[in-house]
């Protein structure tokens, strides 16, 4: 936090933490399948700009004197302060017989204000029309785009089985954006036109009637001044009830009119490119439904080890998708290599893609099971097998005949070992005591 001492202000820690903040936002990754640069440019840009004018103009009403006025009958002294309270609201200049009240004068800086909110509705809009599981799928790539191993690999598997899975599902994501960057423009227009109204007609054309800005410093009767007079009249009359059933009349410098016709000069020209912009930016998604359009958005460069045609592979891809899925195929371009890219369009491209089944990954450093990749006979024979375990020795008949002929040593035997009877006549030697 900035540091306040006593009586002043670390100027230099706070520019350090709006340059901090103004660097984290603008470094951060849009992933949001709503959102793009030309919204960006409405909600983020034009939002702080006119949060930046409305306290620039704020500051300077709150901390210099904003109007000295004089009587035309004592010009020596300052009139009083109800008298400038109405000459703030009221004053007015004179142009062809007729009066012009600047009632824009004492409330330009809420203006500001009201019209910054008015731009980060494209914002509120956009989050709510945002689809969950395109919004993760962007997020992931978007966060291991600079990885080049096999983490990218598994990505692309990722893609290519949402895309496989939800094809022909996204044209209301397509259709939604469209509608939030129409709006945007429609803000861009009401803008203007509130900006005209505000200023009494002379907004519109404001720079161009200003042009090449050569100023009157004389009589004022260049565009500019006269748009923003840095002098002006306030009269008085029986009808205010101040003044004893009498009129007075007032000169008025109006300090702040200096600072107005800048603002209003920057916020002309920014509005004017930022109109521009977005109408260009509409026109681009509207023509997103033409082939060659669609070629020009989903062109890879060819890896060298394809032998396959690039424009064979799109055109398969265009075939098997709406425009939904071209417009989200191009938000994922941005964030693959061409590589990648390219074998994600050959994925989408095989007309026999709906029947396959996603292929199972292996992390790296595991080995698949040796068992899965036998067939069954295999598996059944092992299973059966016997432990590799020493053989017995060899017997000797004349033993077992020896034995078998004594009644007391196999009854002792039995004894000792029972389990072993069984056993003894399992093996493979019981030919022997058949002869």
């Amino acid at each position: 936090m900035p540091s306040v001492g006593a009586g002043s202000v670390d100027i230099r820690s706070i520019l350090g933490s709006v340059v901090n903040i103004i660097k984290s936002r603008a470094n951060q990754i849009c992933a949001s399948t709503c959102d793009g640069l030309v919204l960006r440019m409405h909600y983020r840009w034009t939002f702080c700009v006119l949060i930046g004018c409305f306290l620039t103009v704020w500051y300077s009403w709150y901390h210099r004197d904003v109007i000295t006025c004089v009587s035309h009958f004592n010009a020596e002294t300052q009139v009083r302060l109800d008298y400038i309270n109405i000459c703030l609201s009221y004053p007015y200049i004179e142009e062809n017989e007729s009066r012009r009240y600047l009632l824009f004068y004492r409330w330009v800086s809420w203006a500001l204000l009201v019209l910054a909110f008015v731009y980060y509705i494209p914002r509120k809009i956009s989050k709510n029309f945002d689809n969950a599981r395109c919004k993760k799928l962007l997020e992931d790539l978007a966060a291991n785009a600079h990885r080049y191993d096999m983490a990218e690999k598994e990505l692309v598997e990722r893609a290519a089985r949402y895309l496989i899975f939800n094809l022909k599902t996204h044209n209301g994501l397509y259709w939604k954006y469209l509608a939030v960057n129409v709006l945007s423009l429609v803000i861009d227009i009401f803008a203007m036109q509130y900006f005209d109204f505000m200023l009494q007609g002379r907004f519109m054309q404001y720079g161009i009637k200003s042009y090449p800005f050569d100023r009157d410093p004389q009589t004022f009767t260049d565009y500019m001044s006269q748009t923003f007079p840095p002098f002006a009249s306030c009269e008085l009359s029986n009808e205010n009830q101040l003044v004893n059933k009498r009129t007075e009349k007032f000169g008025c410098h109006l300090t702040i009119m200096e600072l107005y016709e800048k603002v209003f000069l920057g916020l002309w020209v920014w509005l004017i490119i930022l109109s521009f912009i977005t109408c260009c930016y509409i026109i681009f998604l509207l023509t997103m439904w033409l082939p060659c359009v669609k070629a020009y958005l989903l062109r890879a460069a060819k890896p060298a080890h394809v032998n396959d045609k690039v424009r064979g592979t799109i055109d398969n891809v265009s075939k098997n998708c709406k425009i939904g899925d071209i417009y989200l195929l191009y938000r994922l371009k941005s964030h693959l290599s061409h590589v990648r890219f390219y074998e994600l369009m050959t994925r989408l491209s095989d007309p026999t893609m709906f029947n396959k089944q996603p292929q199972q990954t292996v992390p790296p450093g595991v080995t698949a099971d040796n068992k899965d990749k036998m067939p069954p006979n295999k598996q059944d024979t092992l299973r059966n097998r016997r432990p590799n375990m020493p053989q017995d020795p060899p017997i000797n008949p004349d033993y077992l005949h020896q034995l078998l002929s004594n009644p007391d040593m196999m009854a002792r035997h039995s004894q000792q070992h029972p389990e072993q009877r069984t056993p003894l006549l399992k093996k493979g030697n019981t030919s022997i005591l058949i002869e």
